[in-house]
């Protein structure tokens, strides 16, 4: 068995690498999107505030499962370009569904780092990046979920597998690997994390 997954392991890493793709262009239309509506709720024209404040609240609070079913049933299987049939890949559906948690995460926190800047708070920036990060961690972890609509990443290469190898071992020992992507993910997200921390800790002691 272990070696089956052994065998496996580059058709797992190119699903991984769609669970990458997947939660780094959520993060960055999620991120765009977000600075939009910081800006419209700190504008100064009360008319922009309260549909901006409703479509965070909104994008904060769906649950990102859920937008996964939504968003799979509401976008179109194909579309026509240029008189050619395009089909939509089920990733991008995942894609605009973990996009809408990012965009209300992003715009509270902007929106916090302005207040903060303007009361003179120097580790604002650094207090927002490291949020982001960690939000981008969990977006990570959540892309796993674009399997259940059919998205081709590792959980559903995965299931792929387990589906030609029915043993009841082999199932826990493919999903106790796939985690293991994951897990490692994380830790290099953490250890990215702290050495960025330490450095910034190490530059501001240089300065006092």
């Amino acid at each position: 068995m272990i070696a089956s997954l052994i065998e496996a392991t580059p058709f797992l890493a190119r699903g991984f690498a769609v669970n990458l793709l997947i939660a780094t262009l959520s993060m960055a239309f999620g991120t765009v999107l977000g600075l939009a509506l910081c800006a419209m709720r700190a504008y100064p024209r009360w008319w922009t505030r309260p549909p901006a404040e409703f479509a965070t609240s909104l994008c904060r609070n769906v649950p990102s499962f859920v937008l996964l079913f939504y968003v799979a049933f509401m976008l179109p299987v194909e579309v026509e370009f240029f008189g050619a049939v395009v089909a939509i890949p089920l990733w991008i559906k995942a894609t605009v569904a973990l996009t809408i948690p990012v965009v209300g995460f992003v715009s509270d926190q902007a929106l916090g780092l302005r207040r903060q800047r303007a009361e003179g708070d120097t580790e604002a920036s650094a207090t927002f990046f490291l949020a982001w990060m960690q939000y981008f961690l969990i977006i990570i972890m959540a892309s796993a979920t674009a399997s259940v609509i059919g998205a081709d990443e590792i959980v559903g290469r995965a299931n792929r597998l387990i589906a030609q190898d029915q043993r009841p071992a082999f199932l826990l020992l493919t999903y106790i690997y796939v985690s293991f992507w994951f897990i490692l993910a994380g830790l290099g997200f953490s250890w990215a994390l702290g050495r960025y921390v330490a450095r910034k800790n190490q530059r501001n002691y240089a300065k006092g």
